[in-house]
């Protein structure tokens, strides 16, 4: 069935294309629908909901027909659903619908007015805002197109494929303006007008003759029409001069919410996100449906909301489409390039719509690449580059890189090089941070992590969105760096670690608070305590363990922590970070290392009992290295010998050469059975090493160990 359902002083109403007798005898109590009235006409059903208060009434088609409640159908996103937006096409107003159902005509069960009303049966919206024409006025609506006639038969209503077709006595209406922009936001707060460019611009001249000429009473009114028509004719930096003129002289006006709407708007279009913030406030209810469309293009021009703004500019794509040209030649390549980058597939069926044009060849582009056909869109991309507007032939051939190297076709290397030849074109375009950006994409694939801090340093100077890509960038570069950095222990002290850990202190303050930022700090800390800086790796993991949310992680964290303390002799604080980091659902690997560090703490305060007892059928290393050293400072080599062989067995390998620790450890075993007298265990070590060399002295003292 076709319905339309709008609201009517105190009255919902449900006007429905059919006779459908209802049986409301179950409606009993005091609910919203007690008090419902059902009104059987021929081939129409109107229903009337008396409405007790001001709660909203919110209408979907299910799978089994309408629902009509007073809470939001579920699955959201009702706040953005599709509404109707009116058309001009040369036979007249069309009311866009995917499936229109029948036109009615018939008297409204509150005002008794003539309305004719058109039927949609699918969910295509309705209508935003009243309009009110000449001789009509076209109502809000919930679904369908409502139309009062003040002079029947004068307004005439035909449904065709694609919606319903009105005209005024077989014409276009006359005042195409109030019925195009079909709400407040554009009709009034930013005063568009259907209009030729002649007709604008003569327009434009008046306002300002008017405004130089307006009594004082009506001066600020005056002014703010002429920044309305400098807006209409895409003059906007006129736009923004007119209105803090008006300003100036009356500062109270900027907190009425068009002024302050008109404001966000117009700085946005002259290239200042940061003044359009306006266009993220609070706004009148009846409004924010109507606003979504400029907070879309707001926050594409931002940047940190992509999804959102893709939504919100394809819901009211088709409003776009209708704005004059001046001003839709600014925002819809916007659009359309935001809506082929970051929406839905569903998002970017609204792009079937799109006009001509290099612009739009370069959305189409996006759209295909992001749908699969990426053929199809480095095709297109290849035309693009040598289009004569800088901006577009720099996106295109950086997007062309960009997919060469997401598919492998080019090497990150190369990809890096060619982002680097293509930065003089992308600051003309305004666009170098973002390929600094790609660049360091590229040299994170190959694990050049300083080139790529570098490159992100350098995109950060440069003029950019907000881009959601560069915080957890930044992360993995700063923990590449620090793994990187700890690679060969010891021996980098002095090199590459000292450098790493300053590479990682001086980007800590870019990352926000959070997991992510902790996991780094954790690493950082790690690289201090390898340079023997304790003082400095407590801060850094005290900084971390509040920022963790799971337990495992935050255990590990205080875990590090205890350890640093440990390390300056700060038993206490060493359990109580302990203790304050624990958890019962911690899995067994992390329980048995905070074991060995309680036992450490013991072992520490004289304790060797106590840590004994608590490493009692622990055979990790560590905790043979634990035992192993009570042994020796109590002078068992025999016990010792059994610990440190067990350390030996699994850490020397019986091939390949030998690091630095595990020469040391080898030397450690020797040196323990030589005190022992423990000839067997000298051979074992012996045929371990086999003929593999050790370093320095280290070699000789081995030597001298084992020789007979």
């Amino acid at each position: 069935m076709g319905i339309a359902a709008y609201q009517s002083g105190r009255n919902f109403v449900l006007v429905i294309d059919g006779e459908e007798p209802l049986d409301t005898s179950s409606l009993r109590g005091d609910g919203i629908f007690s008090n419902l009235s059902v009104q059987t006409l021929p081939k129409t059903t109107v229903i009337a909901v008396p409405l007790p208060d001001t709660r909203q009434l919110f209408l979907s088609q299910q799978s089994n027909g309408w629902v009509l409640g007073d809470v939001p159908p579920p699955g959201g996103g009702y706040d953005t659903r599709q509404v109707i937006t009116p058309q001009e096409t040369p036979a007249g107003l069309l009311f866009p619908m995917k499936r229109p159902g029948r036109v009615l005509s018939l008297k409204d069960p509150t005002s008794g007015e003539t309305l004719v009303v058109g039927t949609s049966a699918f969910d295509n919206g309705g209508i935003l805002s009243l309009r009110k024409g000449n001789g009509y006025d076209v109502w809000p609506s919930l679904e369908g197109v409502v139309i009062a006639d003040h002079a029947p038969p004068k307004v005439e209503l035909k449904r065709t494929p694609v919606g319903d077709l009105m005209t005024i006595s077989g014409g276009k209406p006359p005042d195409l303006d109030q019925a195009v922009y079909a709400s407040d936001v554009d009709l009034k707060w930013l005063g568009l007008k259907h209009l030729s460019y002649q007709q604008a611009n003569a327009r434009y001249r008046q306002a300002l003759i008017d405004a130089a000429d307006a009594e004082p009473k009506d001066r600020f009114a005056k002014r703010l029409e002429a920044a309305k028509a400098a807006f209409n004719i895409g003059s906007f930096p006129e736009a923004r001069s007119i209105a803090n003129v008006a300003l100036e002289d009356d500062p109270e006006e900027a907190f009425r919410p068009d002024v302050r709407f008109f404001l966000g708007a117009t700085e946005l279009l002259n290239g200042n996100p940061q003044g359009a913030q306006l266009l993220d406030d609070e706004w009148p209810e009846s409004q924010q449906r109507a606003i979504q469309v400029w907070k879309g293009l707001y926050y594409a021009a931002k940047g940190g909301h992509d999804q959102e703004a893709a939504h919100y500019l394809a819901t009211d794509f088709p409003r776009l489409l209708n704005y004059p040209e001046t001003l839709r030649d600014v925002v819809l390549p916007l659009a359309t390039e935001h809506i082929a980058r970051y929406g839905t597939q569903e998002d970017m069926r609204a792009l079937d719509d799109m006009p001509k044009g290099a612009p739009y060849r370069l959305a189409r582009a996006f759209r295909d690449i992001r749908s699969g056909r990426s053929k199809i869109g480095e095709e297109l991309l290849k035309g693009l580059e040598s289009d004569r507007d800088a901006t577009i032939a720099e996106k295109a051939m950086e997007e062309r890189i960009a997919l060469q190297l997401r598919e492998g076709r080019l090497s990150p290397m190369e990809a890096a090089r060619q982002f680097s030849s293509l930065l003089p074109d992308a600051r003309l375009s305004g666009r170098d941070g973002w390929v600094r950006i790609l660049q360091a994409d590229a040299y994170m694939r190959v694990k050049r992590w300083n080139d790529a801090l570098t490159a992100m340093d350098q995109a950060k100077k440069a003029p950019m969105r907000e881009e959601p890509e560069l915080a957890p960038m930044l992360q993995q570069a700063l923990k590449g760096v620090a793994q990187e950095s700890q690679q060969g222990g010891a021996s980098k002290a002095g090199g590459s670690l000292l450098h790493g850990a300053a590479m990682v202190r001086a980007h800590l303050p870019d990352l926000p608070p959070g997991p992510e930022k902790a996991d780094v700090l954790t690493s950082y800390g790690r690289m201090l305590n390898s340079l023997g800086l304790y003082d400095e790796a407590s801060q850094a993991f005290s900084s971390a363990v509040p920022m963790f949310e799971d337990p495992t992680q935050k255990a590990m964290a205080g875990e590090a922590l205890a350890d640093s303390y440990l390390k300056r002799g700060m038993l206490p604080d060493a359990s109580r970070a302990l203790a304050a980091t624990g958890s019962t659902a911690l899995p067994k690997s992390e329980i048995a290392k905070r074991n060995r560090l309680v036992a450490r703490i013991a072992l520490s305060s004289g304790k060797p009992e106590v840590a004994f007892y608590l490493l009692n059928g622990d055979n990790s290393a560590a905790a043979s290295d634990m035992k192993a050293k009570i042994y020796e400072g109590q002078e068992n080599w025999a016990a010792a010998i059994i610990e440190v062989r067990k350390m030996a067995e699994s850490l020397i390998p019986d091939q390949g050469p030998l690091s630095m620790d595990q020469q040391l450890l080898a030397l450690r075993l020797a040196s323990d059975a030589s005190r022992a007298g423990d000839a067997e265990t000298l051979r074992w070590v012996v045929h371990k090493v086999g003929d593999r060399s050790f370093d320095g002295d280290t070699g000789r003292m081995f030597k001298l160990l084992v020789s007979p």
